[in-house]
């Protein structure tokens, strides 16, 4: 009796099995989506300027990628590792990281190209190469025309590479057109937002531009908006000097005192 039970079972089962329900999904994600978390940790930790906790952070998201054999994380976290080596002078350190995402690209099936020409053209700046560091940048910009976002990033880039290629109309159409894109729900990474707003407010008073303080008030807003108090205590210290140079006493003292108040606080 209870084989009859279980061979029926088992045909209603089969019979479910070829019926015309929708195919279902039988992939697992869950060391996926754990890489991806150590990645965003990695990702934030290295926007507060803690270096040596996002190296750690990239390599748990390597590590569980690695389990999944999934080769655009793995590749991706040591694209994000190279770039943290780059920010701290590590050259060598970065070309072997990059050297494993291009691996990756080379024998599996990624997206990485464009974020490891990007990462090319970061080591190759590092190391005083400007016309290959721009030749690559520049290439990127012309595949990626179509998308603002990218366009953008890679032109302030550019720009990074050689101030005096800056185009200040250009600049403040920039920046609207990525403020536009995030009050839209539409910008898809926030960091060439905040790489925009920071670079704007430093170059704008290194070339002695006009509209500093609109720019201090963009960059002082994101970054509160972001929890990014190392970046906030950076902008305090800028507009302290600024207002000082500019003879408005008050507004020196009063960014001078959140600067001091604020970097106590963190330690």
């Amino acid at each position: 009796m209870i084989k009859v039970i279980w061979l029926s079972l088992i045909c209603i089962l089969w019979l479910s099995g070829c019926s015309s329900a929708p195919e279902r999904d039988y992939q697992v994600t869950r060391l996926k989506r754990q890489a991806a978390a150590w990645l965003a940790q990695g990702d934030n930790q290295r926007q507060q300027g803690k270096y040596q906790l996002a190296l750690r952070y990239y390599d748990n998201a390597y590590r569980y990628a690695s389990r999944r054999h999934d080769a655009q994380q793995m590749g991706l976290a040591r694209l994000k590792q190279a770039a943290v080596y780059i920010s701290q002078g590590q050259t060598t350190q970065a070309e072997n990281k990059i050297a494993e995402a291009a691996m990756f690209d080379k024998n599996e099936r990624t997206d990485l190209k464009p974020a490891i020409d990007f990462m090319h053209s970061k080591l190759a700046f590092a190391r005083g190469q400007q016309a290959q560091a721009l030749a690559l940048v520049e290439q990127l910009q012309i595949q990626f025309a179509d998308d603002v976002e990218r366009r953008i990033y890679y032109r302030w880039v550019g720009w990074q590479y050689a101030q005096l290629r800056i185009n200040w109309l250009q600049a403040e159409q920039d920046i609207q057109a990525l403020l536009k894109l995030k009050a839209d729900k539409a910008l898809n990474n926030i960091e060439v937002l905040s790489f925009v707003v920071y670079h704007n407010l430093v170059w704008r008073i290194a070339t002695e531009q006009s509209k500093v303080p609109t720019a201090l008030d963009i960059a002082i807003t994101h970054f509160a908006s972001l929890e990014l108090t190392n970046r906030l205590i950076e902008c305090f210290e800028i507009a302290a000097k600024y207002y000082n140079d500019a003879g408005d006493l008050d507004r020196a003292l009063y960014y001078q005192a959140r600067f001091t108040q604020l970097r106590r606080f963190m330690n």
